[in-house]
């Protein structure tokens, strides 16, 4: 059985700094407050205000700075998550997909 979490919700304090280590197909979405997102060697600053996301494509570290009171939610995108397996006579080892997910 694969119990690998797909979806992360999460509160976060004015000012708190949160590291997501490999931000691939990882679709952020803003439910309350504003969050300023950056990623490693992107040049471009990200704030999501309640209501809006963003999914990063490339494997990079991704840091999510809450500036202030703010939820959010950490989820897979569709294309990230591993395909299901289907019975076969030796079936391999299952995929485990998993945040990589740390206070920064």
């Amino acid at each position: 059985m694969n119990t690998a979490t797909h979806h992360l919700d999460l509160s976060l304090e004015p000012k708190t700094l949160f590291n997501v280590s490999d931000a691939a197909g990882v679709q952020i979405l803003c439910r309350s407050g504003s969050l300023w997102v950056t990623l490693d060697g992107d040049p471009r600053d990200i704030v999501l205000d309640a209501g809006d996301h963003f999914t990063a494509t490339e494997h990079r570290r991704a840091l999510i700075y809450a500036l202030g009171p703010a939820s959010l939610s950490l989820s897979m995108a569709s294309a990230a998550r591993p395909a299901r397996r289907t019975w076969r006579a030796r079936p391999a080892a299952a995929p485990r997909v998993s945040f990589p997910l740390q206070p920064a």
